[in-house]
């Protein structure tokens, strides 16, 4: 595999995700499911200091924040995910279906590819996420019973496969 364009995909990945952060920050935290029909991406940060993560989500209602260009800049990010995918592809590797991004401040950063049929335990997209915002950034749905107990019933699953 051309570790140099893979280099620069990844470097395009962070640099992304950098202007779309309002803000000093001290880490972010991507993931992004890919296959041949579409892609689905999402990441949280922290800002510098703090330990409350922030959705990318909710970037686009912050005081002189212009929705428009943190679209256009999700965009940019996903087809760079999808440039990644595809170099995969080209080089006769197994396409990753999912990937989690996590990098420091500093420049630091570590890649975990998925290579699971998403589909396989049955859990949507949105499902999924949940289950990701729990297992990586410790978020739990206090508030919402039935996201509470999809993460009750995953946790119990995990455990009786360990």
């Amino acid at each position: 595999m051309n570790t140099e364009i893979m280099e620069q995909l990844y470097q395009e990945i962070a640099t992304q995700v950098g202007r779309i952060i309002p803000e000093e920050w001290d880490k972010f935290l991507l993931y992004s499911e890919v296959d041949e029909d579409r892609e689905a991406s999402f990441f949280y940060y922290y800002p510098k200091g703090s330990d409350t993560p922030i959705y990318n989500i909710d970037i686009e209602d912050m005081d002189g924040v212009d929705e428009d260009i943190v679209t256009e800049e999700m965009k940019k990010l996903r087809k760079a995910l999808r440039s990644l995918w595809n170099e995969f592809i080209v080089n006769k590797q197994e396409p990753w279906t999912s990937i989690n991004f996590i990098m420091d401040a500093s420049g630091e950063f570590e890649l975990n590819y998925g290579y699971a049929d998403l589909e396989e335990n049955g859990y949507s997209y949105y499902e999924r996420m949940l289950i990701w915002e729990y297992e990586n950034l410790g978020l739990f749905p206090e508030d919402d019973p039935i996201n509470a107990q999809l993460i009750e019933n995953h946790i119990k699953r995990a455990t009786a496969n360990d």
